[in-house]
């Protein structure tokens, strides 16, 4: 309520000089009724909070006692105030009243006593008025709590239960003027709204707090992030608030809100000197748990709306890998091509982007090249037509043309551009070879192991500049029927990496021993090399498409991975067997007979 409202007077019965004399000293407002349903009509439209009752004869007494009854019966109000005002003539039967309706105060109308009931008078409005502020205080503390209770809502706005959070922290401080500061990584403060809502208001708010530079006590309540109450530092600073709102404001409250041990905004309110009284430790200790809770429940949201977040790229990425597995599945021949998608995308780009990269420079160079190309047509043109002073300016032109474009620098930079962009093509087709083993169909026949070894290590030649000896050894009997192209990649990609790992570890007595075994309808194929071998980590990752050990442009990745899915569409396994800075060694194990998984 406001505080002419709170300070209603509703005077039932008939008039009164002495009660007229008595509530005039007073300064409250007084409505005057004499009939039943005229206060029915006052009462339900004012709610006063303090009731005098008139009675100086037996009809007033009887409008007292309708009164009384509606109220305390009626409308089972217990909160409204009566004073009973009788004459020294007139004496109702106060006791009974008393007992029954729970009457204040009863007060003698006399010339004599006018003091003694303008104190009575007065005592039970201030009454009232400390209920209407507890009433008030204990219903925005728990409109406090219930606007914390809100964020457990997962439907509920975060700022709308911020905006309710504010106005009841507001009613709790009985503040005059609350304003919310926002606060960024650098922590400098932006005034966000303020309340009343006025343009003069902002700007007298943004010039006190001298924003965006945050003054010391606004600091301090950014470092300790923790409510905090005192009096205004600087009365001057806020001098224009309170001339412009008619306040005398005497006090602040801060109130940080804080997420992950980060201060997001300050709600600021001010209080004014006449509301300080009503600001006790009950209320400070509310809003300090209130602060707790609400820094729980944000936390709690932020980890939501991330787990949210996260659950929707998750979803996202989950829809694209489907759609791009029932692309990639259209053919049977390319479905274990897959797991490769987003690694051969980055693959590729790498080098593309790198030449049409340089594309965007030749394009430059192009046009230096050109205007050049024009001025020496220029030149001979004027040579031509014996112009010599058209042709020693010409000639001027291009000294200073091929000084200002560094056409030097563009013929060797244009003759290293192309070289570069060869070198990212090249790879870009030493990857796509790689993924050629996975077309085609698996044509199978009866093979000769030792003529397929002969021909991969004639393939090899090119890549052992050390002379790495190779060893053989062959204890297989059965001639294996499988698909020759796939079986001699795997031998070739097994060996090529022996010895790309001899000689990168440049190691004393190196070699390569190739060998075979048969046992229960199998045949195994082993290449083991004396190098650093690999650890158990690595192990497991060894087959992954696009995993290698080597530095960055020395390979891709795809040899061992494309390995692997050879050897299970051939029906048969791709093993590694390694100890470090003993032996590494790869078994490709195939059945003697089975058809594989031709594709």
């Amino acid at each position: 309520m406001e505080n002419s409202v709170n300070q209603m007077v509703v005077v039932v019965g008939p008039e009164s000089a002495e009660l007229d004399y008595v509530l005039t000293q007073l300064q409250v407002q007084v409505y005057q009724v004499d009939a039943f349903k005229q206060f029915k009509k006052t009462f339900r439209k004012h709610r006063p909070g303090v009731l005098i009752l008139h009675v100086n004869d037996a009809d007033s007494e009887a409008l007292t006692c309708q009164v009384l009854s509606h109220v305390r019966v009626g409308l089972q109000d217990k909160d409204t105030i009566f004073i009973v005002a009788h004459s020294q003539q007139y004496m109702p039967d106060a006791l009974n009243w008393i007992e029954e309706y729970s009457i204040a105060s009863f007060i003698t109308l006399s010339a004599d006593k006018k003091a003694i009931n303008q104190s009575v008078i007065d005592r039970n409005i201030k009454a009232w008025l400390r209920f209407v502020q507890v009433t008030e205080q204990h219903q925005a503390e728990s409109n406090l709590l219930m606007s914390v209770a809100h964020l457990h809502r997962n439907n509920n706005n975060v700022n709308e239960v911020m905006l309710q959070f504010m106005q009841a922290l507001s009613s709790i401080a009985c503040a005059s003027v609350q304003c919310r500061i926002k606060i960024n990584a650098q922590g400098e403060g932006t005034l966000t709204s303020c309340a009343p809502a006025l343009d003069t208001l902002e700007r007298a708010l943004t010039q006190a707090f001298h924003l965006p530079t945050l003054p010391a006590y606004l600091q301090r309540a950014l470092t300790e992030k923790k409510p905090q109450i005192d009096l205004l530092p600087d009365a001057e600073a806020f001098s224009n608030l309170s001339q412009l709102l008619n306040l005398k404001l005497s006090s602040y409250l801060i109130f940080p809100i804080v997420v992950y041990g980060k201060v997001l905004e300050m709600m600021i309110f001010f209080i004014d000197e006449n509301a300080m009284e009503s600001v006790s430790m009950r209320q400070i200790d509310v809003i300090s748990k209130a602060a707790e809770q609400l820094t729980m429940l944000l936390e709690r949201k932020e980890s939501e709306r991330r787990l949210k977040k996260q659950c929707t790229r998750l979803k996202s990425a989950l829809i694209e890998l489907k759609e791009t597995q029932e692309q990639l599945a259209h053919s049977e021949k390319m479905a274990t091509v897959g797991q490769f998608a987003a690694g051969i995308a980055h693959e590729i780009n790498n080098p593309l982007s790198f030449v049409l990269s340089n594309f965007g420079s030749m394009d430059n160079y192009l046009d230096s090249i050109l205007n050049l190309q024009n001025l020496h047509d220029q030149f001979l043109s004027a040579v031509e037509m014996g112009n010599q002073h058209r042709k020693d300016e010409i000639k001027d032109e291009i000294t200073h043309y091929r000084g200002q474009s560094e056409i030097d620098f563009i013929y060797d930079d244009m003759r290293e551009i192309v070289a570069q962009s060869q070198m990212g093509l090249a790879r870009v087709s030493d990857i796509i070879k790689d993924l050629q083993s996975f077309h085609g169909k698996a044509q199978h026949a009866q093979l000769d192991l030792k003529t397929l070894l002969a021909n991969s290590l004639a393939l090899l030649q090119s890549t052992n500049p050390s002379d790495i000896p190779i060893e053989t050894n062959f204890t297989h009997h059965s001639e294996i029927v499988s698909n020759a192209g796939f079986i001699q990649q795997i031998l070739t990609n097994l060996i090529k990496n022996a010895f790309q790992i001899l000689e990168l570890n440049a190691i004393s007595e190196p070699i390569i021993e190739v060998s075979s075994t048969e046992l229960n309808g199998v045949i195994s194929i082993s290449v083991t090399d004396n190098g650093p071998g690999i650890s158990i980590e690595q192990q497991k990752r060894v087959f992954d498409p696009f995993y290698t050990t080597k530095k960055v442009g020395e390979g891709t990745g795809l040899g061992l991975a494309v390995s692997y899915n050879l050897s299970k569409r051939l029906g048969g396994s791709l093993q590694v067997n390694s100890q470090v800075d003993k032996y590494c060694k790869f078994t490709l194990v195939l059945p003697i007979n089975a058809e594989g998984s031709p594709q």
